[in-house]
């Protein structure tokens, strides 16, 4: 014998809520009161987009690396500063045993909460441009030749 079920309805008793509770905003659900600013600000700077994969990240600092070597006008006054490329040799060493991008990827991944606090993609810190000297040198080889860069040439 198949036993017969019926699904709720909105006016059935037994679905709805009988907690003595009262619930902010009042009990009337379907409201069409505009939705609380709590989580969802109606106003102001909107959240960031998503971080991308870390695989993804460190390819883009490696290609935005790459551009600004080779053109010294984008490079930032501070890769100039031996106290910079101290810290920058400093994070290499560190990640030199890493012997693949998937294992830096890895790492980059558990770091990324220590990046965020970075200067950003126009002025990238020590810790990310490590991490993108390395993914180039896991890459290509060795980046002897491109790291450290040479003094930016004055203006004529």
């Amino acid at each position: 014998m198949p036993i017969m079920t019926r699904q709720p309805e909105a006016t059935d008793i037994a679905a709805t809520h009988l907690a003595p509770v009262q619930r902010r905003g009042g009990n009337q659900v379907g409201s069409t009161d505009r939705p609380s600013g709590d989580l969802l600000p109606t106003g102001g700077p909107h959240a960031p987009a998503p971080v991308p994969a870390p695989a993804r990240a460190l390819a883009l600092d490696a290609l935005r690396l790459l551009r600004r070597l080779r053109d010294p006008a984008r490079r930032s006054d501070r890769w100039a500063q031996p106290s910079f490329r101290r810290e920058i040799e400093l994070v290499r060493a560190h990640l030199a045993p890493l012997r693949s991008r998937k294992a830096l990827a890895a790492s980059y991944g558990r770091e990324a909460f220590h990046l965020s606090m970075d200067a950003g993609r126009d002025d990238p810190g020590a810790v990310r441009l490590a991490y993108a000297l390395r993914w180039l040198e896991l890459g290509d080889g060795d980046v002897g030749p491109v790291w450290p860069p040479t003094a930016t040439p004055e203006p004529a």
